[in-house]
């Protein structure tokens, strides 16, 4: 019999989502929701808000400050048995820092997302909520590596609000799905025949409104927030039955501290 898996999910914002939106708890529900259908039965997934943000999270120097909160939730997530974590939001941030410092399986949507979208097409092209996530993205696919399977300009912002997403969220406007569908017509023009959805909370509006594919064009659309979750429970199954965790050679960037001085650096920011 399977051993019931446990995954948290850090979304890199407090609750009351600052300078976005008041509707959290309608998000949360209908994340909860969408994550019950997406994952296994036997898999719990957790959203973890955090404590503290600095909210501009795409600013270099706040969103290192943001990133760190993230990361010392995702260590009490460790300690509180949880077989993995998810980083949040969609271009990973803090993400080898994570996975250097934790034990267990660290996902990151954005690199999830890729993964999978290399194992379905041969290009693809990521649309994101902000021109500022831009330069995040693209620095994530070069140390990835996955350069080779994208387009020209990969990364491209679309006219989402959180004013269209919400409505749409509620089922009455559908035009945060339509501002989509028409960058991904550019894209798809531009030879993507990939498309990841950069929002790590559009898996909910993308199982109500059942978008899956661009119209018409048999393009498929990656929701970066349900690709973490299956990689997740993939990687934990690998970790039980043949103990598969990141590389612990010298030239590793994921080799492990010892658990001491990493508890010392953590108390040293309290």
């Amino acid at each position: 019999m399977t051993a019931p898996s446990r995954i948290y999910w850090a979304v890199g914002l407090t609750r009351e989502m600052p300078d976005r939106t008041d509707q959290a708890p309608l998000i949360e529900e209908r994340l909860g929701r969408y994550l019950n259908e997406l994952a296994s039965s036997d898999t719990q997934v957790d959203i973890g808000w955090q404590a503290h943000t600095t909210s501009v999270i795409s600013s270099p120097y706040l969103g290192a400050v943001n990133d760190l909160h993230m990361i010392d939730s995702l260590v009490r997530a460790e300690h509180d048995g949880y077989d993995a974590v998810i980083v949040g939001p969609h271009w990973d941030p803090g993400l080898w820092l994570a996975r250097q410092r934790l034990t267990v399986p660290v996902i990151g949507p954005g690199e999830s997302a890729m993964m999978l979208a290399s194992a379905i097409g041969t290009r693809y092209a990521v649309l994101t909520v902000n021109v500022r996530y831009v330069p995040h993205i693209e620095n994530a696919i070069d140390r990835y590596g996955f350069r080779a399977h994208a387009i020209e300009r990969p990364v491209r912002p679309f006219g989402m609000t959180y004013e269209n997403f919400v409505a749409c969220l509620e089922g009455g406007d559908d035009t945060f799905l339509r501002e989509f569908e028409r960058s991904a017509l550019e894209v798809i023009e531009d030879g993507a025949d990939v498309v990841i959805a950069g929002g790590q909370l559009f898996g909910p509006v993308f199982q109500q409104w059942k978008f899956h594919t661009i119209a018409d064009t048999g393009v498929p659309v990656i929701d970066v927030g349900g690709a973490a979750v299956k990689v997740a429970e993939a990687m934990i199954s690998m970790r039980r039955a043949v103990g598969l965790a990141p590389s612990q050679s010298v030239i590793s960037p994921f080799r492990h501290d010892p658990p001491e001085l990493g508890e010392a650096a953590r108390a040293s920011l309290a």
